[in-house]
């Protein structure tokens, strides 16, 4: 694929990301579950968890970004 292509799909990505983001984020704040002290700790302990393990994965993939093929 030409650059020009790969750059604007990449940032069609980002942009519809940032959609899903926002809106995911005003649903969470509309829910009673979201907002309380206990399940905020909950949650942002499983989203490091999940962080964690994304990024394990792409760093020790076979295919990893700084290997060269």
């Amino acid at each position: 694929m030409e650059k020009r292509k790969h750059v604007f799909w990449e940032l069609m990505l980002i942009i519809g990301s940032v959609f899903v983001f926002r809106s995911l984020w005003i649903l969470m704040d509309r829910i009673d579950l979201f907002n309380s002290g206990k399940s905020l700790i909950i949650f942002f302990f499983v989203g490091v968890v999940l962080t964690g393990i994304g990024f394990y994965k792409i760093v020790h993939s076979d295919k990893g970004w700084g290997k060269r093929h």
